[in-house]
């Protein structure tokens, strides 16, 4: 140094603090350095669980993984119960519904929140500091929601207290007393709490089941609303209804007593008790018609109607009688049912087991599967007829049968016309049919079991008028000999008639009650038809009895004569169609009877011979039910 140069005073003093400076710089930049490190950072930090799951240093995919998992395998080992005042409801855990996702976010988050906070956050956890984050519930998770609402409504319900109960023929309630208000939103916050915490106990802790109780308490106190009287009034209220017979299970339903009150009155006593106080009201009982008791002691217990008719021609006409009154055998028709005979006797078919008959197309006859089954529909209708049961359908044949009375008859066709009658009584009833051989010929009996409380009976009668006979016709056919007249065998002659029918009601002593007239029937006329040679020309032209003489032709001086257009034919028991009708309909029986045709079922039934019935004079309770003697009969 200079002798007269001057040191600086002081001037060594700066260093320190440009030392500190710059190493609070560089702290600075190291630190800043660590925060840009730990928010680019992909996996979570350190020392971070979710519900006490440990996802350090995780990426999401993993973390999100081993949370599932967890979750999936665990969650419903939490018992949560939530209480209030001594109700109870329980959390069904299974269906919690955590959202893993965000979950694991909010665990990424950590340390990203605030970027100049990262790098301390980061530090600290990797010098041994945790962060504990809770499993994300949705707000609206069922579960928890459906767990709130179930105690919102035990609690509503009990507090409100509005019970009430049917006791004999009072309506007994009791007023609620005010009600507690609870923080509903609060409590479905602290189930959610609950439930993160209780899982969180399991993990940790380990065990089979974790049980978690959670009490609730009433924040303030409120009145209670009215219950609402004419909901009570529609729960409670119901009309009369019989005891039934089940046909599935054939077991008798129970009966059901009519209710009924007053709603003013059950809200003007609500309005004048005090909260807790239990007050009634009368309310009015109406009995039904059948008790259960009633229907097992009586069912079918009695024979509402019979009638028997014989069964003629060919084979398969006696099978398909057998055969459709096997279908309506053992058939119940239930209070207030519609019986159809087309429905229970299915489609006439060759499929359905039905043979080949004679049936009446546009008044000819054809063979066709089903022939026969109107004699069947008829002695149906006929016992009907001795019954009090509705007729709901119902129609003549074209030409009279000679099976059942002239009016009493029914025909049927498939998809077209029906038989159909409505059990009006208060009791089921059950039909049973059969056809059986005696030593006269085969039968079909149908009989209409049910309960017969009154003893009132019916008794058909009926009378017929307008009676044509049969004309004749001619028709030519080249197969006919010259000078011969041939009578169609096959297509029957009908007398023309018309019928009306009445059915009579008496009571059990035999006091007429009234007389119902049933309808009218009409039945056409079919004419005697023979055929003829052309070549001998019109026969109504001939000259006694003989065709003009043909020089090439010799004459049987022996041919038979033109048939007398005023004579007449007893018409053969035939069962043809409705007046006018080209539908296929059974013409009744037509040829022998086969005695070797199904027979059946074969009860010991002899059809006896009923006394004539005078419809002024009042029967026997009995008077026509007895089976009818089928040589007696009209037509």
């Amino acid at each position: 140094m200079m002798e007269g140069q001057r040191v600086a005073k002081g001037g060594g003093s700066k260093l320190p603090w440009i030392i500190t400076g710059t190493v609070a710089a560089l702290l600075a930049a190291a630190y800043l350095g660590v925060c840009a490190w730990a928010s680019g950072k992909d996996a979570i930090l350190p020392n971070v669980s979710v519900a006490g799951i440990d996802v350090s240093n995780m990426l999401v995919e993993q973390a999100q993984e081993k949370i599932e998992a967890a979750v999936d395998q665990r969650a419903s080992d939490v018992i949560l119960t939530l209480s209030y005042d001594g109700l109870e409801e329980t959390l069904d855990s299974a269906g919690v519904r955590v959202d893993v996702e965000k979950s694991v976010q909010d665990a990424r988050r950590i340390g990203r929140e605030n970027f100049f906070t990262g790098g301390f956050q980061l530090l600290s956890h990797m010098l041994g500091a945790s962060t504990q984050v809770p499993l994300a519930i949705p707000e609206d998770d069922p579960a928890v929601t459906g767990l709130i609402d179930r105690m919102r409504e035990a609690v509503a319900s009990r507090d409100e207290n509005h019970a009430y109960e049917l006791k004999g023929d009072r309506l007994e309630m009791t007023k609620g007393a005010p009600i507690a208000a609870v923080d509903w939103d609060e409590a479905k916050l602290s189930a959610r709490e609950a439930w993160q915490d209780a899982f969180v106990q399991l993990l940790s802790e380990g065990g089979e089941q974790m049980e978690r109780e959670l009490l609730l308490t009433a924040v303030t106190q409120g009145e209670g609303e009215e219950p609402d009287f004419e909901a009570i009034h529609r729960e409670l209220v119901c009309e009369p209804r019989d005891a039934a017979l089940d046909l599935e299970s054939m077991e008798i339903t129970d009966h059901v007593v009519g209710v009924d009150f007053d709603v003013k009155q059950l809200q003007n006593a609500y309005r004048q008790a005090k909260g807790g106080e239990t007050f009634s009201i009368p309310v009015t009982l109406t009995q039904p018609k059948v008790t259960k008791e009633d229907l097992g002691g009586h069912l079918f217990q009695d024979l509402l109607g019979e009638a028997t008719s014989q069964v003629t021609g060919a084979a398969s006409r006696l099978y398909n009688v057998t055969l459709s009154a096997n279908s309506c055998n053992g058939k119940i028709i239930l209070p207030g049912e519609v019986f159809s005979y087309n429905d229970t006797t299915g489609p006439r078919s060759v499929a359905n087991g039905y043979r080949l008959g004679s049936v009446y197309v546009g008044g000819k006859s054809e063979q066709q599967p089903g022939g026969g089954v109107c004699q069947t529909s008829s002695t149906l209708y006929y016992a009907v007829l001795h019954t009090e049961l509705e007729i709901v359908e119902r129609r003549c044949h074209q030409f009279a049968v000679g099976y059942v009375p002239d009016g009493m008859d029914a025909t049927v066709y498939d998809g077209g016309i029906d038989f159909k009658f409505k059990n009006n009584t208060d009791y089921p009833i059950k039909i049973q049919s059969w056809t059986y051989d005696n030593s006269r010929g085969r039968f079909i009996t149908v009989q209409i079991y049910g309960t017969n409380v009154s003893g009132r009976y019916a008794v058909p009668t009926n009378s017929v008028f307008d009676v044509v006979a049969p004309t004749t016709v001619y028709e030519p056919k080249e197969s006919v000999p010259r000078g011969e007249l041939i009578l169609d065998m096959e297509q029957n002659a009908y007398r023309g008639r018309k019928a009306r029918t009445w059915r009579t009601i008496y009571e059990a002593d035999g006091t007429k009650v009234e007389s119902e007239e049933m309808g009218s029937s009409s039945y056409k006329m079919r004419p005697n038809t023979y055929f003829y040679n052309p070549a001998d020309g019109d026969p109504t032209t001939w000259v006694d009895g003989k065709p003009p003489a043909d020089p090439g032709t010799a004459v049987d001086p022996g041919a038979n004569p033109p048939v007398d257009p005023g004579s007449t034919v007893d018409p053969s028991t035939t069962n043809p169609s409705d007046p006018g009708t080209t539908s296929p309909v059974d013409p009744g029986g037509e040829g022998p009877a086969d005695p070797g045709a199904d027979p059946g079922i074969k009860p010991p039934v002899d059809p006896g011979i009923p006394a004539p019935v005078d419809p002024e004079t009042p029967p026997s309770s009995d008077s026509g039910l007895k089976p009818l003697d089928p040589n007696n009969m009209a037509g």
